[in-house]
């Protein structure tokens, strides 16, 4: 009989095992250095499916707060997600997923993001979401001289006396994970997506009068080993965007590389313009996501809402539905109901579709999309 409960300490070396054994290759580091919370038994938060005393499947889970100017909402992050070979096809992994569901609900999530997007997922809630610019920055475009560091700026690898300058430029973003000044020397050592591609991390910094003034982390191939199908790619940035781009230029010539692809949310306006002569592709951002609690998000983000337009957000709610979607009401008048999917793209997307009254419309497009960072960053799980 299969047991489906959180991992407890003494059995999270199984969990690591039946992970690397899923996920890694003899070149990668193992999941306990890329995703160390995941395996961290004192959050008491990821699952394991156990028959008798052997882990047979894992879901890894990480808790977070994402920050979105005064808003702050309670994110659960879902990955690591593996079946030993012999009990695949069993539906162990869509037994386990409801059961996240209940725990992130208990334990006050209104969100839950996912690393896949496989048929898992998407039959059970989980959506695309957002919208991304993703850049290919290349050190022979014609233009790259004129991003050259300005005179007086200072671009080079941070070092153990950086810290507290590079946590500072990271949390004057208004749109954020929340990340300790302890937290981000682990989070980069970790090198949790870009191991996934065999990658490391390259960390530089432009400082003028020796203040940092903008950052970026950058995944590059690992020492001895030749390019590999993935392009080198920035994981995450901070600071003036002008700054992050003549930070591009310097990696390129600094790491020996051809190109850099760099993802940009559509809020991002600043570093949008400032690589808008550089070609991209449009995509989703990663992974995909579950609101566990409509209601609960929507109350979270309240602050922000109000602080954008606060006579519609006084005039807005909503009430979830059982399927996961939302009844919105206008001035306590129910106005239009809207299933898992049509939430999704209302909070989060630049252009969502969905068919409500114009007079609602007029008030939502006030209020969303709501901002949300890259979810393949430092973060990522």
């Amino acid at each position: 009989m299969i047991e489906i409960r959180h991992v407890r300490p003494d059995e999270m070396e199984q969990a690591v095992r039946l992970s690397d054994e899923t996920f890694r290759d003899a070149e990668q580091a193992s999941m306990l250095k890329a995703f160390p919370s995941a395996f961290d038994a004192r959050l008491y938060q990821s699952f394991g499916a156990f028959e008798g005393d052997e882990l047979v499947a894992f879901m890894g889970l990480v808790p977070s707060v994402v920050q979105v100017e005064t808003a702050r909402m309670s994110v659960l992050s879902l990955g690591s997600v593996c079946t030993h070979p012999n009990y695949r096809g069993k539906k162990i992994a869509s037994t386990m997923l409801r059961d996240v569901y209940a725990h992130a609900e208990r334990a006050g999530a209104s969100m839950l993001l996912v690393s896949g997007d496989g048929p898992l997922y998407m039959r059970e809630g989980c959506h695309y979401f957002g919208s991304v610019s993703r850049f290919v920055v290349s050190a022979s475009h014609e233009k790259m001289q004129s991003f050259k560091a300005k005179h007086g700026t200072v671009i080079r690898s941070i070092h153990a006396g950086d810290w507290f300058q590079l946590h500072a430029v990271a949390a004057n973003r208004t749109v954020r994970y929340e990340q300790g000044v302890a937290e981000l020397p682990i989070l980069i050592n970790s090198e949790a997506i870009a191991s996934c591609y065999h990658m490391q991390h390259a960390v530089y910094a432009s400082f003028e009068s020796e203040q940092m003034t903008a950052y970026a982390i950058v995944a590059v191939p690992m020492e001895g080993r030749a390019m590999g199908e993935e392009s080198p790619f920035v994981v995450e940035w901070g600071g003036d965007a002008v700054a992050v781009v003549s930070i591009l230029a310097y990696a390129l010539h600094a790491e020996k590389l051809e190109a850099l692809e760099i993802p940009v949310v559509w809020h991002e306006t600043k570093l949008l313009q400032a690589l808008s002569i550089f070609p991209y592709k449009k995509m989703r951002n990663h992974g995909t996501v579950h609101i566990v609690n409509p209601e609960r998000l929507f109350n979270e983000l309240l602050p922000y809402l109000t602080g954008k337009a606060p006579a519609a957000a006084a005039r807005l709610s909503l009430r979830q539905t059982l399927n996961g979607g939302a009844i919105l009401l206008l001035d306590n008048r129910e106005e239009a109901t809207l299933h898992a999917e049509e939430l999704v793209a209302l909070f989060f997307d630049p252009q969502p579709k969905m068919n409500v009254p114009e007079r609602l419309k007029d008030q939502l497009d006030q209020l969303f999309p709501v901002p949300f960072p890259h979810a393949g960053g430092l973060n990522f799980v």
